[in-house]
């Protein structure tokens, strides 16, 4: 998808009225029963890897057919503001919910959010504490600041409490604190660009993620290439779902 689609100003301003939600797909085992719901592929219902559909609040209703992608529904990116702004109109949200206060959008594992930031291009953010409260305290933090207008949309999180869970990250030595992480092309492994004490102010916290979102330097990627060199070189990444084997498996002569 051309990625100006979605990275249009008025679209990014709609969205605040919905739950923006990635799906996990072949990476969690009760979510993909429930994507097989809202996107049915078309070979035999088999669960694909992507997919956009707008559903009621209660999670219940597709409040838009299932389909590839919004480019698919819309023209361009004015005509699903257009459509967003209505639907916004039917649901209106609570009025007493700050907007600057969001829940911080974590990915189930460490090991997923390195993956992830790489294949869409961005910093990854590690949460890693010596216990839950430590890891909810600093959670905390970033969720006061995350919702801004110069970090929505800036990284992908995930959280731990478990230093085994940064093995394949190098730089790594505190074990409380947050980690701005550089994912490889492949996403199996990171390099920590910024480490971020836990007793860091909002302010501070915020400066930071700031200066590494400005700075960062994203791996372009061709996908055809990026596929086939991955093959060869063996770079192999391990689904908690199957994944199912689209391949057409070529005639064979007589």
């Amino acid at each position: 998808m051309d990625r100006s689609f979605l990275s249009d100003k008025e679209l990014i301003k709609v969205s605040r009225s919905f739950v923006c939600i990635r799906t996990a797909t072949y990476e969690d085992k009760q979510e993909a029963e429930f994507l097989k719901w809202a996107f049915v592929g078309r070979s035999g219902g088999e669960l694909r890897n992507f997919g956009y559909c707008i559903l009621s609040p209660d999670g219940k209703t597709q409040l838009r057919r299932s389909i590839r992608g919004p480019n698919f529904a819309y023209a361009n990116s004015h005509a699903m503001v257009a459509d967003l702004r209505e639907i916004a109109k039917q649901y209106p949200g609570e009025k007493t919910v700050k907007e600057s206060k969001q829940t911080v959008p974590q990915m189930k594992s460490v090991r997923l959010g390195i993956n992830v930031a790489s294949c869409d291009g961005l910093p990854s953010v590690i949460v890693i504490g010596k216990n839950q409260a430590e890891v909810d305290q600093l959670n905390k933090k970033l969720s006061s600041i995350i919702g801004s207008e110069e970090l929505a949309g800036k990284f992908i999180y995930a959280s731990t409490t478990n230093p085994d869970d940064l093995g394949n990250v190098s730089g790594t030595k505190i074990k409380n604190g947050i980690l701005i992480i550089k994912p490889d092309p492949y996403g199996l492994k990171g390099q920590v660009i910024k480490v971020i004490n836990r007793d860091v102010s909002e302010k501070d916290l915020k400066d930071s993620l700031s200066q590494a979102a400005n700075a960062f330097m994203r791996n372009w990627k061709i996908h055809g290439q990026h596929v086939r060199n991955g093959r060869q070189s063996g770079k192999i990444w391990k689904t908690e779902v199957p994944v199912p084997n689209r391949r057409r498996t070529p005639k064979r002569g007589p």
